[in-house]
């Protein structure tokens, strides 16, 4: 396992931006007071290796394929907790913005403080 945390807090527009736009931001629970009702905040752990395309995520017991990975979202990622999950039914060939990770499968996670996510 890269990567182990539990949510501790959702923003007021969190899953709004998921259902909306396809995107969960998250962010560890130092997360700036600007950015609070749009992440989804976690504890803390440290990326014990890089995400790379074809990794797995799971978020709240639901399972993605990782297939692009931006330029900054490793290091982002080891620093704050902070990345965009970018969610689609198959890849699309998108282009994948610096901080994002952009993900494969089938609908949105329905996430509840307590849940986790794991980068395996």
């Amino acid at each position: 396992m890269k990567y182990h945390v539990t949510f501790t807090a959702i923003g007021d527009f969190a899953l709004q931006l998921l259902q909306t736009r396809g995107n969960l931001i998250i962010f560890d629970k130092d997360v700036p007071y600007s950015y609070e009702n749009m992440v989804v905040s976690h504890t803390k752990d440290t990326l014990s290796e890089d995400v790379r395309e074809g990794d797995t995520i799971v978020i709240a017991e639901r399972s993605y394929k990782v297939a692009r990975v931006g330029a900054d979202a490793n290091a982002n990622l080891r620093a704050h907790g902070h990345v965009t999950l970018h969610f689609e039914n198959e890849d699309t060939g998108a282009d994948v913005q610096p901080g994002e990770i952009h993900l494969i499968g089938t609908g949105f996670p329905r996430i509840m403080t307590g849940d986790t996510l794991e980068i395996l």
